[in-house]
């Protein structure tokens, strides 16, 4: 997925924040993470399936980087 899809779907996660979606994202048929928006903190978390790992991230831009990084990676 292009960075700027990345991006454009993260910002309809946040601003859907009142509603609980959990996007999720694959490679080769394979989960790699999910990602939410968590309106108390006003940030997404991202949870990798292999590790069940979860980080969060403050902004779009570095959301979307992590998420970019980990699909590239795997």
């Amino acid at each position: 997925m292009p960075f700027d899809q990345t991006k454009n779907m993260l910002e309809t996660l946040k601003y859907f924040c009142d509603s609980q979606i959990t996007q999720s994202f694959s490679k080769n048929h394979s989960q790699v993470l999910t990602v939410c928006y968590l309106k108390e903190s006003h940030s997404f978390e991202i949870t990798y399936t292999e590790t069940l790992k979860s980080e969060s991230y403050p902004t779009i831009d570095s959301a979307a980087a992590a998420i970019e990084k980990a699909i590239s990676s795997h």
